[in-house]
């Protein structure tokens, strides 16, 4: 996709025109229209496509609702444990993070892959755990195939599945430029046999790679970004077999700090979250401590973590999350210059970055008859792409 972005602002300037470069592959990120029929189709699973492929384009309350459906009924804690739930204390996380890493080597932290903001927290937390001595960065969703990573420096298409997502493109920039080490681990298993074997290979073959990184690097401190319950170090994490962070334990003597962002996170529709997570209270993404400062953990589902961080409701700004405005990123305005058709997707690529095969900073869809949505770009140099449904395209070279 193609297209010629435009800035409402007096400081964002237009270029020169540069040589032509190969045209962006934007097929890999389809029109809202197109995910809400793919919703719709009755397919096995069109819910979970649904909601990652609107976490692509930006459309981060559709994919929550996405996920949801069909949406599940509510569930009431008994009487006391809502009283002890609701007496907890929230402290803020990414401290309490930072506090408890200090004395870790490995730090097992999770995602819902429909939900960017968990990849967002996470970016928030890699500058810091650098300066704790943490280089290593062991990424689920990344593809072992792409051999050159970390000499380029930023993710491309070919670099993984979730990865196209923007926020998780700018997670592993971010860790690049941090100078961790990117690794990738979910691989050398088989699909073969019944779900329990696939399940205990492939928990198995994570963590044997993530160990690997401490064969070749025994003073090694390693993060490791996962989905789900993948980080679970119970005894029946993951389909009744032991899951990745219990086998990396068994496996190498460590102790990981295990911090789920999965079950204290929003729904889709308000209420619709779990029994907990509306009587949570926290102004930001916090810890729940309770009075002898310990961390609130149980959720009576076979989660054993060390710890669970507690976000809040999204709040917008510029037709955005205003978590993705975080790393000194600001709200750009772009309709105003867009001639092609409505709606129309805008995609926004860092300049130098091999543009064919890139994945974008951010993408937004707007549609002419709702107030705009805004980019989420910090300072820097851009190729702003923008694509109607009918194949019209134009692209232009963005200064801000």
């Amino acid at each position: 996709m193609i297209g010629k972005l435009a800035l409402i602002s007096s400081s964002l300037l237009l270029l020169p025109a540069r040589a032509q470069q190969p045209a962006p592959d934007t097929s890999s990120y389809k029109f809202s229209a197109d995910i809400g029929k793919l919703l719709l189709s009755g397919t096995p699973g069109a819910n979970q496509f649904a909601a990652w492929e609107y976490s692509y384009i930006g459309q981060y309350q559709a994919a929550l609702e996405a996920w949801d459906t069909p949406r599940q009924p509510l569930r009431k804690l008994p009487t006391a444990d809502s009283a002890a739930f609701a007496a907890l204390h929230g402290v803020p996380a990414h401290s309490y993070i930072l506090g408890r890493a200090r004395t870790a080597r490995i730090v097992i932290i999770n995602e819902a892959h429909h939900n960017p903001r968990h990849r967002a927290f996470t970016a928030s937390l890699l500058p810091d755990l650098a300066g704790l001595g943490f280089r290593y960065f062991a990424v689920e969703g990344l593809n072992e195939q792409d051999s050159v990573l970390n000499q380029r420096g930023y993710p491309m298409l070919q670099s993984g599945f979730y990865t196209k997502e923007p926020q998780f493109s700018n997670l592993l920039r971010l860790a690049a430029r941090t100078r961790y080490q990117l690794v990738p681990y979910d691989y050398g298993f088989s699909h073969a046999g019944d779900a329990g074997a696939r399940v205990e290979g492939r928990e198995m073959a994570q963590a044997r790679n993530i160990q690997r990184i401490l064969q070749a690097d025994p003073q090694a401190k390693i993060v490791v970004h996962c989905g789900f319950s993948h980080l679970n170090e119970g005894p029946n994490g993951l389909g009744g077999q032991p899951a990745m962070a219990r086998r990396l334990r068994e496996l190498t003597g460590i102790d990981p700090l295990t911090i789920d962002q999965t079950e204290l996170s929003e729904s889709g529709t308000r209420g619709g979250e779990n029994a907990r997570y509306r009587l949570a209270r926290a102004a930001g993404s916090a810890v729940l401590l309770d009075d002898r400062q310990q961390p609130f953990t149980a959720t009576g589902n076979d989660m054993t973590v060390d710890l669970m961080v507690f976000h809040p409701r999204t709040t917008y700004r510029a037709g955005r999350p205003t978590w993705v405005f975080g790393a000194g990123r600001r709200p750009v305005a772009v309709a105003g210059r867009v001639t092609v058709g409505f709606p129309c997707l805008v995609l926004a690529y860092a300049a130098g970055e091999a543009l064919a095969q890139a994945i974008p900073v951010d993408v937004v869809e707007l549609q002419r008859a709702r107030p705009p949505q805004q980019l989420a770009l910090a300072p820097g140099k851009y190729t702003i792409v923008a694509k109607d449904q009918v194949g019209n395209q134009q692209t232009w070279p963005l200064n801000l």
